[in-house]
Parts: structure tokens; C-alpha cells; sequence
């Protein structure tokens, strides 16, 4: 198995850029002087949930070197892609923004759940845009 960071070749290798750069930023956690100490969200402790978000984006690259030859569309791999990556970002961002909130967002409280809300379901979107995308591919010959 050739792996190829070539952003032409494989779009899904922006998924192993960016668990690179989050896991990264993660690291220097300790510089920011976040306290993660006494949050929970769904009952994980907001700690290890933080630490979780680039293992998952380094599974769905390894799904997609096992997957790649049966995928249908380059333009849904890319939608997939994009759609994961930005909401992956955005999660983390108001995440921190939910921790640390300025006077105006800690007044708005419910703003920080909604936006997540949000999110999460744009993050759906890209994953059954996936799903599809491998259905077609496992049906279809042609590639598009």
C-alpha cells in the first residue's frame, strides 16, 4: 500500500494535516492556562473529549487508505473531507470558547450548546456524504 500526501492525489491526507496541527495546539494546552480540571460534557471528562477529536480524524484516514479504490466521486471525497475538517475545527474552537468565554458569550450561555449543535450536524452531513460516496463506488465501476 503507496501512501501519498499529495493533496491532488488523495484529498483525505488534509485529515492527517490537520490531526498534525491539532495535536500540536493540544500540546501547548498547558500555555493557555485552560482548566479542564472541573468540566464534563456527556459524562467524559472535557480532557480526554479534547484528546479524542485528532484520533478520529486519523481514523477516518486510515478508512480511507483501505477504502480509497472503492470510492465513486473525487468531489465527494473532497465534500467529506472539507465538511469534516472545518467542523473538527470549529468544534475545538467553541469548545475553548465555552471554557474560557468572554462577558458577552457567558451571558449567552445557550448560544456556546447551539452552536455545537450545529456543528455536529454538518459533521453528520459529511459522514453520510462518505457513506454514499462508498455505496456508489461499491456499485458502480465507473469513477467519476
Amino acid at each position: 500500500m503507496k501512501i501519498s500526501l499529495n493533496l491532488k492525489e488523495n484529498p483525505f491526507a488534509l485529515l492527517l494535516f490537520t490531526t498534525i496541527v491539532l495535536l500540536f495546539a493540544l500540546s501547548l494546552r498547558p500555555i493557555s492556562n485552560l482548566d479542564f480540571a472541573d468540566k464534563v460534557m456527556f459524562g467524559i471528562p472535557l480532557n480526554n473529549m479534547v484528546w479524542i477529536i485528532p484520533f478520529f480524524l486519523i481514523s477516518f484516514w486510515l478508512v480511507y487508505l483501505i477504502t480509497k479504490k472503492y470510492l465513486y466521486s473525487v468531489t465527494a471525497i473532497w465534500v467529506h473531507v472539507l465538511t469534516t475538517v472545518i467542523s473538527t475545527l470549529l468544534i475545538v474552537s467553541i469548545l475553548y470558547i465555552g471554557i474560557n468565554p468572554t462577558q458577552k458569550v457567558a451571558a449567552n450561555y445557550e448560544l456556546v450548546g447551539n452552536a455545537i449543535q450545529l456543528v455536529t450536524l454538518l459533521f453528520l452531513a459529511g459522514q453520510f456524504v462518505y457513506i454514499g460516496n462508498f455505496v456508489l463506488g461499491l456499485f458502480k465501476v465507473k469513477r467519476t
